[in-house]
């Protein structure tokens, strides 16, 4: 942990720095300050956790200091070293719940004790301070599967940043896997991991969705980690991994082959890739026959334009395709189950088909080995898309408009609450990644910018009404429990910090008539 020691007198810094036992207690010294305005910035910026301060110093003391920078920063323990004996800086201590107040000439024991026993509060606080940023990194990896990034690369670039995951030039892979633990268990069966790769997991879908970022990541050897992770106990079951993708922005490509390669191996079932080992989408390519990447493509391209007609002749392709075919009926067999989940995944992305239509073909999905013979199999996919792709548009323009505005109007009522992304999509029976396209196009801003900007506007209304409330009470009252992420999109907002536009409303509060 790290200690900023401020005093204006050299010597007195000195001094406390000679009795602190840094070895034993394990601290570092973050820097030196000569008066509380220096350790305002510094104390970020040093990623300070605890503060020994000084009372009484030029430009800002430290009593002033405290006041301040409880506003800024949380889990920061302060610790008040003067040589007044005055029971109103105590008092004021006191008010400020700083850890404790030391009188000078201070006692080396007596501050160390002190010390040991902020380490175990700084640590408690650590601890929470890390559960709410895995709680924003898995937010953000939902939210980039469920396509609320799709053309907003700049918006996913600063949310990414905040996150602190990975560099933003790292190598990143997915993986999908099932397993019947909580995700706290996954967590800790997946810690081993953690040493070699920055590793986020989402629960989604049925499934569990596991991102991994490194700088020499690649597929083969995150499986082989994973698969002695798995051992004899099969705590995971059709582990499956996408390919490894360079930099942040392509991570949608490597999520939406990790669950291609799921939907193979739960339909193979292969002797030679049982469900206990982790399968790499390299693996199931050639498996795919005739599925070709060219035939894949342009299915998928169809599917995406909304070309119905185009997308029911690539099918139609395939079917002929797979007559004349000399692969295994396994394997033919296991392409129309492919075909189908790739396809209702894809429609259902788009929008062209409404949650239950997507459940419907994952329940058929199951059904297609019971069916008896290849041509069975082939009219139940058939027709599946048939009765799809000929019908009109999903969602027609005027229940689009209403749906859009429904949710406007709850989130405009609940934006300092947790507004889930997927269940506001999913009451309108559209995908996430539709709905929040839908969204931006009606409201000019996608769903995350939106409420980001309605609780900003809401913080900047609450400082402006009253200057003198506290930093962390606003950042709480508009949804933030993180206040340094609170204080970075606020920055980002309106160009200043919370403090920099709370002092000015001071000032244009004292200038009113």
């Amino acid at each position: 942990m790290n200690v900023l020691i401020v005093d204006d007198q050299r010597l007195s810094r000195a001094g406390i720095i000679g009795m602190i036992d840094w070895d034993r207690l394990g601290l570092k010294l973050a820097g030196e300050c000569a008066n509380g305005r220096e350790a305002l910035e510094l104390i970020g910026d040093a990623e300070a956790d605890i503060v020994i301060t000084d009372v009484r110093m030029p430009v800002m003391n430290g009593l002033e200091l405290i006041e301040r920078a409880k506003e800024l920063y949380t889990g920061v323990a302060f610790v008040v070293i003067s040589g007044y004996d005055d029971y109103v800086y105590v008092r004021k201590s006191i008010q400020l719940t700083v850890a404790d107040y030391l009188l000078k000439p201070v006692d080396a024991q007596e501050l160390n004790e002190l010390l040991e026993r902020l380490i175990g509060q700084c640590a408690e606080a650590k601890r929470k301070e890390a559960e709410e940023l895995q709680k924003r990194r898995e937010q953000f990896f939902y939210f980039l599967l469920e396509g609320a990034y799709d053309n907003d690369s700049e918006h996913m670039a600063a949310e990414f940043s905040d996150i602190r995951f990975s560099d933003a030039c790292d190598r990143y892979a997915v993986v999908v896997f099932e397993s019947d633990l909580d995700k706290n268990s996954v967590y800790r069966h997946i810690d081993p991991l953690s040493n070699r790769y920055a590793v986020c997991i989402v629960r989604t879908r049925g499934v569990y969705m596991l991102v991994a970022a490194g700088a020499v990541l690649t597929a083969e050897e995150l499986s082989s980690s994973l698969q002695s992770l798995m051992g004899g106990d099969s705590l995971f079951r059709l582990a499956s991994v996408g390919k490894v993708v360079e930099g942040i922005g392509a991570l949608r490509e490597s999520i939406g082959q990790a669950f291609d390669t799921y939907s193979m191996q739960a339909s193979l079932r292969l002797p030679e890739h049982p469900a206990d080992k982790p399968v790499t989408y390299e693996r199931y390519e050639p498996i795919a026959a005739p599925l070709t990447a060219s035939w894949e493509q342009d299915w998928v391209f169809q599917l995406r334009q909304g070309n119905r007609s185009a997308a029911l002749r690539k099918l139609a392709e395939l079917l002929q395709a797979n007559e004349g075919s000399s692969a295994h009926p396994d394997v033919q067999e296991s392409s129309y189950q492919y075909v189908l989940l790739r396809g209702a995944r894809e429609l259902y992305e788009q929008g062209m088909i409404s949650e239950p239509d997507y459940v419907e073909a994952c329940r058929l999905a199951k059904t297609l080995p019971h069916i008896m013979g290849l041509d069975g199999k082939r009219a139940a996919v058939t027709d599946f898309f048939r009765r799809r792709l000929q019908a009109p548009e999903a969602v027609p323009s005027q229940e689009t408009r209403h749906a859009v505005e429904k949710a406007k109007a709850y989130i405009d009522a609940h934006y300092c609450e947790t507004i889930n992304l997927s269940d506001l999509a999913q009451s309108s029976y559209m995908s996430p990644g539709y709905f929040s396209s839908l969204f931006r196009q009606y409201t000019g801003r996608n769903f995350l910018e939106y409420i980001t900007h309605l609780r900003i506007e809401h913080a900047k209304s609450m400082i402006e009404a009253d200057p003198e409330q506290k930093i962390s009470d606003i950042a709480m009252q508009c949804g933030y429990q993180d206040l340094k992420y609170f204080r970075k999109l606020f920055k980002r907002h309106t160009g200043a910090t919370p403090l920099k536009y709370k002092e000015d409303a001071v000032v244009a509060q004292k200038d009113r008539p």
